[in-house]
């Protein structure tokens, strides 16, 4: 095995609502299926050999990575958006998670 592994770059648009919700609760949690890291811009994903619990669009992409040689996936939201795969509008998720944050930040408030 090799101590340097590389990644897959792209866009966050190839996430839906859905896929950015269940990595940001998988982000920094051993979930035992799913390895993911959120950064300010996106999230750092393990590129699983065996299907975890994701999305189809997820899988694929997972499976993409893997057949370019790639161990990981950097979902970033400046980076480029791969042909073939499906794209999610950013304006609604934006939405809801900012209505999400809020209300997170009201219940903490008490």
């Amino acid at each position: 095995m090799s101590v340097v592994r590389s990644f897959l770059d792209l866009s966050n648009a190839h996430l839906s609502n859905e896929d950015r919700v269940l990595l940001d609760a998988c982000a920094g949690h051993d979930t035992g299926e799913l390895l993911c890291a959120s950064t300010p811009y996106g999230w750092f994903v393990f590129a699983c050999e065996e299907r975890p619990q994701v999305s189809d669009t997820l899988w694929t992409l997972f499976q993409q990575a893997r057949q370019c040689g790639r161990d990981y996936l950097l979902f970033d939201r400046d980076a480029a958006e791969i042909d073939g795969f499906p794209v999610f509008g950013w304006e609604a998720v934006e939405a809801t998670t900012e209505r999400a944050k809020e209300k997170e930040e009201l219940t903490e408030a008490g």
